[in-house]
């Protein structure tokens, strides 16, 4: 039963897809009503023209069955397709007035209501007037006019659109004239498919024609997609589960199942750097070289990752600061047995030398500097670094200007303790040097070690995590190996034999 006496508003209906999109199917009934006035539920019995589309599906016109018939016309691939699929089909009546416009037609239109918001720019503007009493904090006018100007329209939407065409012949030709009954866009990353105007099943809506005299049509659109039988929806679920099993088993023998822990006795130190910036330099085209120089009883997993160099970067304000943004890590590892024989490990050290590059592949050393890694206590650390560069007088400065004075030393490690120095006293009396600028770098820093649990139970970590790494290692929970017991119930053992023989 049709209302025939009233006329929808259109709307946008905005629908996500469970369904293929190609299942889709939508009826376009078509009636002109010669009076609205005096029509009557009897009279809109019979007599529509009715057609259901498929999603993408092609109906043509009058206009266009006579162009691409003539192949003269026919350019592009989808146009030489078209002359075929006319050339071989049989011919349909001429008074059929429904037809669609698909994706690769490339035919577009001012659409109405939600899916162009510059019909709404005038309506608000004046709304604003009414609104806006006090402009003096916020210009929500100009704002909101920016909003609805600027909308973001996400360009992956596969269009369809259906139209009527009203046209009629003048001698042997065909003149269109054409109306949109329904605009489809179907986004396909989201599965989100747009009508406008939305579903009618009850009540028409009304289009106007005004060829020789106005005419008023009434037309309904209608969801006609079948449901999928419910067997098809189980198994299609069973299906969907047991390809979701597959990936994730798949995945998981990618993985391993087991944490990996350090090896017993072993403390693994994972640092996690990254050279920030750089200022105050006297030349541009910045980059750094650096190097970890480990101690005795100190190994790394990887030693490639030891020495290194970030990228060129150019300052452009007045204090020349230049932006590095290099991260790199590694992993240290120290023996805790060595620590009860040797006591407190030595630290190790990062060495930076900041150079410049300018024309002719001049490369300077912009300063030297360097700091020791703070293995002892997890957390983050930033550090600014002063730097200072060698010079030998007037020689040096020239040829620092003319050809570059690049790694100028022969051991970097010159720059805090050298490994060759020994005694309490290192003297460096003598050697010239002139301040440079400031490098700022940043530290993360993470501890690992079997020694920090209790009865090799991975859940009863020690609680109080802000404590020195020495500390702990000192603590009685230590994990110790087996070699270690035996040794020390053997001393025991020899040490009660010697004194029983007194």
């Amino acid at each position: 039963m049709y209302r025939v006496h009233q006329i929808l508003d259109k709307y946008t209906g905005i629908y996500r897809c469970a369904d293929d999109i190609n299942n889709f199917k939508i009826r376009i009934k078509i009636k002109e009503i010669p009076d609205i006035s005096l029509a009557t539920e009897l009279e809109l019995q019979d007599d529509w023209e009715i057609h259901e589309f498929k999603w993408q599906e092609k109906i043509f016109n009058n206009f266009e069955k006579q162009y691409y018939l003539n192949e003269k016309n026919c350019v592009t691939d989808a146009e030489k397709q078209y002359n075929s699929i006319l050339a071989n089909s049989v011919a349909s009546p001429d008074n059929k007035i429904l037809f669609s416009y698909v994706d690769c037609d490339n035919f577009n239109v001012e659409e109405e209501g939600v899916m162009r918001n510059e019909a709404n720019v005038g309506e608000i503007d004046n709304s604003l007037d009414e609104v806006l009493e006090d402009e003096s904090e916020f210009d929500f006018r100009s704002f909101l006019q920016q909003a609805i100007e600027n909308v973001v329209i996400s360009d992956d939407y596969c269009s369809m659109y259906i139209m009527a065409d009203f046209g009629e012949y003048v001698q042997e030709n065909w003149v269109k004239f054409e109306h949109v009954l329904c605009t489809m866009k179907y986004n396909k990353e989201k599965n989100i498919l747009k009508v406008h105007p939305d579903f009618s099943n009850n009540i028409p809506y009304l289009l106007e024609v005004n060829v020789e005299t106005l005419k008023n049509y009434y037309y309904f659109i209608e969801n006609v997609q079948e449901d999928i039988p419910e067997q098809l929806n189980q198994k299609e679920n069973e299906i969907f589960k047991k390809i979701s099993h597959y990936r994730r088993s798949h995945k998981n023998l990618g993985l391993n199942q087991d944490f990996d822990l350090p090896a017993k006795n072993k403390l693994e130190v994972h640092i996690f750097f990254e050279i920030v910036s750089g200022s105050h330099f006297e030349y541009d085209d910045i980059y750094v070289r650096y190097f970890i120089d480990l101690p005795d009883k100190w190994t790394c997993k990887t030693p490639f990752l030891l020495n290194g160099m970030t990228q060129t970067c150019h300052g452009k304000n007045e204090d020349n600061v230049v932006y590095f943004g290099h991260i790199f890590d590694l992993i240290l590892e120290y023996d805790i047995q060595d620590f009860f024989q040797e006591g407190l490990p030595k630290l190790p050290y990062i060495y930076f030398e900041i150079a410049s590059r300018g024309s002719w592949d001049r490369h300077r050393c912009e300063g030297l500097t360097y700091h020791s890694l703070p293995v002892g206590k997890p957390g983050v650390y930033e550090f600014v670094l002063p730097s200072y560069r060698l010079t030998t007088g007037t020689t040096g400065e020239l040829r620092r200007f003319f050809i570059g004075d690049c790694s100028n030393y022969n051991d970097i490690t010159w720059v805090g303790i050298p490994k060759a120095a020994e005694g309490p006293i290192l003297n460096k009396y003598g050697v010239q040097t002139i301040g440079s600028g400031m490098l700022n770098i940043r530290m993360n820093v993470m501890h690992q070690s079997q020694a920090f649990l209790e009865k090799y139970n991975e859940t009863d970590v020690i609680k109080n995590k802000e404590k020195f790494i020495f500390e702990k290692l000192n603590s009685s929970t230590l994990v110790k190996s087996v070699e270690q017991v035996l040794e020390a119930f053997k001393r025991a053992r020899k040490n009660m034999i010697q004194a029983r023989n007194m």
